[in-house]
Parts: structure tokens; C-alpha cells; sequence
């Protein structure tokens, strides 16, 4: 069951604290690195031109627990913040507990049933029309490749685990850091969660991790997968300052580690610190994904309160869902819009090859919501698995059938 369940007759009750300043809105978000504060920029920047000033209120903690703790104690607190930054299942749950302003005005007027992706319109519209406003999608599936490295080692990008193990292994031998990981549990179970990818595929991916389907759970594939999430749990020996992820990025550009795997939140981080992209740093598709677009979306859900009308809610919502805005944000985020009528010929080459994989994804049906990052699951098992898969990666004697009963029963509860 979603914890959100357990508070909905509390959140229910009106909120009556102050969540916006006479002076601005104020946003609840985890955008705190040096890509994501200038992708935050220019949303500060769209909303002066609106006449409204923002008030943030970021949250550490890159994969976004931190802050749906935050938001979740401050509404039943009743005190919400103007709006947040929010992803995935967790949306329809904070609508069915009725503290949302939709933004069904500001739909209508950006036509948004035809020119959104239909997988951005099942995430941010219930019966209750459009609940949040959708403004990036994020590829998942990415290996960053430090290309000074790979030349020095006389390699090639990887195009298999095979390949990326025996790369990995001479990193290390030649005292380079072979892949940048930081020690959080959404770091770590992205890397399982391409490794189930690409060990089983998209059908089984889907049946396992998203649908957490018994028989495909506690199967040879996923033993499979977990051996040789096994094998880079051992082969990785975290050299790293800290557990965040953009530090791992840091590391990667500065030649110390080969590979990093990850969402184009990377790219966004790179190009904010003057990396040439791909020149110095290479995207490619994780080894065996080809064709595979496993994503994310970021979107903001608006909080109703006394201070936070639903005109200000539209007001606010209106100038965020224009066009050009959302194509400066997603340019200097990495990510691609989550609208179909953005030119990105001016984009990055990266996320040029994001756009024309998330098609080619769509229309061959290898397009796939993130388990680990939030979009496919309830939160409380979304948090509860990436808990133990982290506790397989740091307990060397944990066996396989151990972290297959454990997601099993989580899977169960919910």
C-alpha cells in the first residue's frame, strides 16, 4: 500500500499555513547540482518575466527521496510549498488525496491532448484532468565515456558486458577508477537495473521490475543479472569523496574514472562545467540496450492552500508550460521535451540522439518506465527494493535467492 494512504484523512483537512510569500511562489525541488541550478535559472528567470518571483526550497539528495519526505511532512504539516518538483505513480497519488490544483486551463490552451507524447499524458492527467504540468523526459540508459581514457587504453566504447568488464578490469589494472558510482541506493540500482535490461531484455525488464511479476522475479535471468551485478560490485572500489552522484560526473570529466552510467542529468552537468560533449565525454546506450529508452520524467504538481489559490496555480502553470521556455529548460537540463512541437535540431548531439532513440523506442515498444527512478511503481516499493538491491551490492556474502525473496515479499505487500 502507498504511505501516502495512511495520511490521506489528515491531508484532506485544509491547509492553512503560509506556503507563498506576498512576494513569490515557493518551489519544493532536488535540483541542487551545478547543471540542474542553471536548468533552475532559467525557470527563476521565466517566472520574473511573469511577475513572479520564486522562493525555493531545495532538498539534497539527487534521486528525490529526501524531498517527497519533505513534502510529504509539510502537507501534513499543512503548510505546502507553492509547487514541486514531483515523478511518476506518486502524481495520481497526491491527486486522489485532493490538495492538487489542476492545470486544465492552461491544457486546453497549450493544446496539450494533441501535442504531448502519450506516455507524458497517461503519467500527469487522471480523471481529474491534468494534475501536473510534465517538463523534461530523461534517458536512463546512458554509458558516459571519457574518450582521453579510452584512447590511452586502446579501447573501443563497449558494446556488451563482455566488452565493458574486460574495459573495466584494465581500468583498474592501470589504476584508473573504471566506472563513477556514488554510494546512494538510487545510484547503485540504476546499474542493476540496466543490467537486467540488457541480460533479459525490454519484455522481461517490464514483467519483473515494473509489473514485479512473481515467476519473472525468482527466475534464471534475474539470478543471471545478479551475478553479474555480483561481478561489478566487486570489480568497483568506490574511490570517490562523497555519494553524490554529480561528484561521480566530476570525476568522470576529470579523467579519473573511464565510465559512468546514468541519466542525461550527466550531459546537463557537463556542459554547465565546459566539457566538450560528446567530443571529451561519449554517450552511447548502455552495453546490450541498443534501441532500448529507459526514462524518467520530471513534473510539478501544485499544491492547494489559502496562500496558493487556483489562480495563482494557473497563473504560475501557464507561464512554465510555454513552449520556448521548456526548450531552454531541457537544453540546458540534457533532457528532451515532453512536448512533439520542439525543434531540437540546436540541441546537443546527445540528446539529438535521445529524441530520435525515444522514437525509434516508442514505435518498436522499447520505450520502458524506470522502476528504480520512480516511474513505475509506488513509491514505498520503489524505495524498499532500491534498499535491498543497495544491500546486495555492499554485502558480498548476500546471496541471489536472498535479494529474490526480499523483493518478492516486497512486491506482495503492496
Amino acid at each position: 500500500m502507498n504511505k501516502l494512504a495512511f495520511w490521506f484523512p489528515l491531508l484532506l483537512a485544509p491547509c492553512v499555513a503560509h506556503a507563498e510569500s506576498p512576494q513569490g511562489v515557493e518551489f519544493l525541488h532536488w535540483w541542487t547540482s551545478d547543471g540542474e541550478q542553471q536548468a533552475l535559472q532559467t525557470l527563476k528567470a521565466q517566472l520574473k518575466q511573469h511577475d513572479i518571483e520564486l522562493l525555493q526550497s531545495p532538498v539534497l539528495g539527487g534521486g528525490g527521496d529526501s524531498a517527497m519526505t519533505v513534502l510529504q511532512a509539510r502537507a501534513l504539516a499543512g503548510n505546502p510549498p507553492s509547487f514541486a518538483q514531483i515523478e511518476g505513480p506518486s502524481i495520481k497519488a497526491w491527486d486522489a488525496i485532493g490538495i492538487l490544483h489542476n492545470v486544465n486551463a492552461v491544457a486546453d490552451e497549450q493544446r496539450w491532448d494533441e501535442v504531448l507524447y502519450p506516455l507524458s499524458i497517461e503519467i500527469n492527467k487522471t480523471q481529474n484532468g491534468y494534475i501536473a504540468l510534465p517538463l523534461t523526459l530523461h534517458r536512463l540508459n546512458w554509458l558516459w565515456v571519457n574518450h582521453k581514457l579510452l584512447k590511452q587504453l586502446n579501447l573501443s566504447a563497449p558494446e556488451n558486458w563482455q566488452e565493458m568488464f574486460a574495459a573495466m578490469e584494465l581500468a583498474k589494472q592501470n589504476g584508473v577508477v573504471p566506472i563513477a558510482v556514488g554510494e546512494q541506493p538510487w545510484q547503485v540500482a540504476q546499474l542493476f537495473e540496466n543490467l537486467v535490461i540488457s541480460t533479459g531484455g525490454v519484455e522481461f525488464y517490464t514483467n519483473a521490475m515494473v509489473k514485479l511479476e512473481r515467476d519473472s522475479i525468482d527466475s534464471d535471468t534475474l539470478r543471471q543479472a545478479l551475478t553479474q551485478f555480483r561481478r561489478l560490485s566487486l570489480l568497483i572500489d568506490n574511490q570517490l569523496p562523497d555519494s553524490k552522484w554529480d561528484t561521480a560526473t566530476q570525476a568522470l570529466a576529470d579523467s579519473q574514472a573511464l565510465f559512468q552510467i546514468g541519466g542525461d542529468w550527466i550531459l546537463g552537468e557537463l556542459l554547465a562545467n565546459q566539457v566538450s560533449v560528446p567530443q571529451e565525454i561519449g554517450c552511447y546506450p548502455t552495453p546490450d540496450s541498443d534501441g532500448v529508452f529507459l526514462y524518467n520524467m520530471d513534473s510539478l504538481v501544485f499544491m492547494s492552500s489559502k496562500s496558493f489559490s487556483a489562480e495563482a496555480a494557473q497563473q504560475t502553470a501557464s507561464a512554465l508550460a510555454n513552449v520556448e521556455f521548456q526548450a531552454k529548460f531541457n537544453k540546458v537540463k540534457g533532457s528532451i521535451p515532453v512536448r512533439t512541437d520542439i525543434d531540437i535540431s540546436d540541441f546537443n548531439p546527445c540528446q539529438v540522439q535521445s529524441y530520435q532513440d525515444f522514437h525509434y523506442g516508442v514505435k518498436h515498444n522499447l520505450a520502458v518506465p524506470s522502476m528504480i527512478d520512480s516511474m513505475a511503481v509506488n513509491p514505498v516499493a520503489q524505495q524498499a527494493i532500491n534498499s535491498e538491491i543497495f544491500r546486495f551490492y555492499r554485502n558480498p556474502k548476500m546471496e541471489p535467492d536472498e535479494l529474490i525473496k526480499r523483493v518478492i515479499a516486497i512486491s506482495q505487500s503492496g
